[in-house]
């Protein structure tokens, strides 16, 4: 156990107000990231003699075409019992100010972190490589030049927002930021990546460790769904955006002729309107919209099979892990999937690859289906097992402040 005083700078949504936070919100919502950020901090404070401490940011849309509320307030609560003092820090949620009002919002709870007395060795550990917590980490760090920092970076910023429209201003914003980045990076101590292939790009000469994601036990809370007899149930749940080979899969599924196979999708984005438009014109897609979590876990333990349609369409697939990937696998349900440069070899074992000289997603997709029960079974619990043994928070917790404990 270490005997660390850490502060988690992050973006999650505090369970008292997720609810609140889902409803606000318009349009997508960022589930995967708030999900691994939930994970990050379980798997830290598992090795931690004290919990470490959140104080946050939210990770939401700007009012009003993306979330309902111009004023985030600031308050307390708890991740871990009645003795954390996480807070919630309140913003102007207008784009072109809020990013800005979040970095002046932060600034004083930090600085009274940074500047206190104990006997502990002080830790940040931020998530995500935006503009607003690079500055932030070199603020601290010019506060209190023992404090160490720690960035985890889960996309390298150029390929973030990647379904924005890339007109000129966007453009100019965006090298701007990168630019600011990269300076702050010389106050940046160590990092979390999720990619080996994200220290070459990122030029990285400081200690860091690939944490590609953790896997959750979460599905031991939830129960099973009950499943239609001689039905076969492919589910994606995830972001509904045209590089995620969405429309791919749905193409693929609609050449399967058999009526007793249905594709279950769930989840929001930019193309919403042609997932409904497929589930109107063949009545085996089904489109549950967006849902909340403990449906979705329930429906990824109960279906025959997961898949994940992302296909290697371009670079950023090398700087990239996919989040339900790892969920996928812990639900002991079999995977299928592309094989993509992110996503290390060990893994491939463990998932259905699609296949490109047989067919493509849609042979993949047939020849899984065409498996009997307790193949797919077999399949699923080994998968399960090995994320949960070798990439559970514990022991990539563990890895993370090991790193940071040599430092």
């Amino acid at each position: 156990m270490y005997n660390f005083d850490v502060v988690f700078l992050g973006g999650l949504f505090p369970k008292e107000t997720e609810t609140e936070i889902v409803e606000n919100s318009k349009g997508s919502i960022q589930n995967a990231a708030n999900n691994l950020q939930w994970e990050f901090v379980k798997g830290l404070d598992a090795s931690l003699q004290n919990p470490l401490r959140i104080i946050n940011s939210l990770y939401i849309g700007s009012f009003p075409k993306r979330y309902t509320k111009m004023v985030i307030d600031t308050y307390n609560f708890c991740h871990l019992n009645s003795n954390s003092k996480d807070i919630n820090v309140g913003f102007l949620n207008i784009t072109g100010i809020k990013n800005f009002s979040r970095y002046y919002s932060l600034k004083p709870y930090l600085k009274t972190w940074a500047v206190s007395r104990n006997d502990r060795k002080k830790i940040i550990i931020a998530y995500a490589m935006t503009s607003t917590f690079t500055h932030l980490l070199r603020y601290v760090k010019k506060l209190n030049k023992d404090i160490v920092t720690c960035l985890i970076v889960p996309d390298l910023p150029q390929y973030m927002n990647l379904s924005s429209h890339k007109n000129m201003i966007y453009t100019v914003q965006k090298n701007i930021e990168i630019k600011c980045i990269q300076h702050d990076m010389e106050y940046i101590d160590s990092y979390v990546l999720l990619t080996k292939y994200m220290s070459q790009a990122l030029n990285i000469n400081v200690p860091y460790v690939v944490v590609e994601g953790i896997a959750t036990n979460s599905f031991d809370d939830v129960g099973c769904i009950p499943q239609e007899k001689g039905v076969k149930t492919i589910l994606y749940s995830g972001g509904l955006t045209k590089r995620y080979g969405v429309l791919d899969m749905i193409h693929a599924f609609e050449q399967i002729p058999e009526v007793n196979y249905r594709l279950i999708i769930c989840g929001s984005g930019d193309i919403e309107t042609e997932v409904i438009n497929a589930s109107n014109r063949d009545k085996r897609i089904i489109y549950k919209g967006l849902l909340k979590r403990d449906e979705v876990l329930q429906l990824q333990k109960s279906c025959t099979v997961l898949i994940n349609p992302r296909p290697k369409n371009g670079e950023y697939t090398k700087y990239s892990f996919p989040s339900k990937i790892m969920e996928y696998m812990s639900s002991g349900t079999p995977v299928i999937a592309y094989k993509l440069e992110g996503i290390p070899e060990e893994y491939y074992e463990h998932i259905y690859m699609v296949n490109d000289d047989k067919g493509g997603l849609f042979g993949t997709l047939k020849d899984v289906l065409c498996k009997d029960e307790q193949e797919l079974f077999r399949k699923g619990q080994i998968a399960k097992e090995f994320v949960l043994t070798q990439k559970s928070g514990e022991k990539q917790g563990e890895k993370i402040l090991q790193m940071l404990n040599h430092l």
